[in-house]
């Protein structure tokens, strides 16, 4: 706590990018966690399905997920003129839906560093305006000082920006392959239902 007080004015921006990016990352773990797709058997699931022209047993792994509870619907329906495009719609909410908030961490996790940046400005403008006004010229100890508790927002925004990154990319990596499962499911499903149509 008494390196946040001597981080000066600086580190409550930066303390509220990191707890909102701490309940984003939350969240996000939160839902992901109960999105167990795709399975590391998705490719021979999918394999199979196309062999036997049956999708039952790749739609059930995927019925007690939530967020894929509509795209699931629509993978049931009945053979309609539109399925492709609803397909899309789902799987396009369904992308909607896990990329919540991942601009907005994004944004934060590049506003980081810079706020700290600009902290540790402040803090040596400060340092430097005291010095040029002490009558005593330069005090090493009160610059070293001084320099230290700028250099403290630098150190506090980069500890924030680096693990926010990170998590960053796996979330969006987690996305991606979501996305492409759902895309090569819905492809399947369509092959299936045109070697299936009169």
């Amino acid at each position: 706590m008494n390196f946040f007080h001597q981080g000066g004015v600086m580190m409550w921006p930066l303390a509220l990018v990191s707890v909102t990016v701490l309940a984003i990352v939350i969240d996000r773990m939160l839902l992901f966690s109960s999105v167990r797709f795709p399975g590391k058997n998705f490719a021979r699931i999918l394999s199979d399905a196309l062999a036997s022209n049956n999708m039952e047993p790749l739609v059930s792994s995927m019925r007690d997920i939530p967020v894929l509870k509509d795209f699931v619907l629509a993978l049931e329906a009945p053979d309609a003129e539109h399925r492709e495009r609803i397909l899309e719609i789902r799987a396009e909410d369904v992308v909607r839906t896990l990329e919540k908030h991942l601009s907005l961490m994004a944004v934060l996790a590049r506003l980081a560093p810079l706020l700290g940046l600009l902290g540790t400005i402040l803090g040596m403008i400060a340092t430097f305006a005291h010095i040029a006004d002490s009558s005593s010229g330069i005090n090493m100890t009160l610059l070293a000082s001084g320099i230290w508790q700028a250099l403290l927002t630098t150190a506090a925004g980069l500890s924030i920006a680096i693990p926010s990154l990170l998590a960053l990319h796996w979330f969006r990596q987690r996305v991606s392959d979501i996305a492409d499962a759902l895309n090569a499911t819905a492809n399947a499903a369509l092959s299936i239902q045109r070697i299936r149509k009169p």
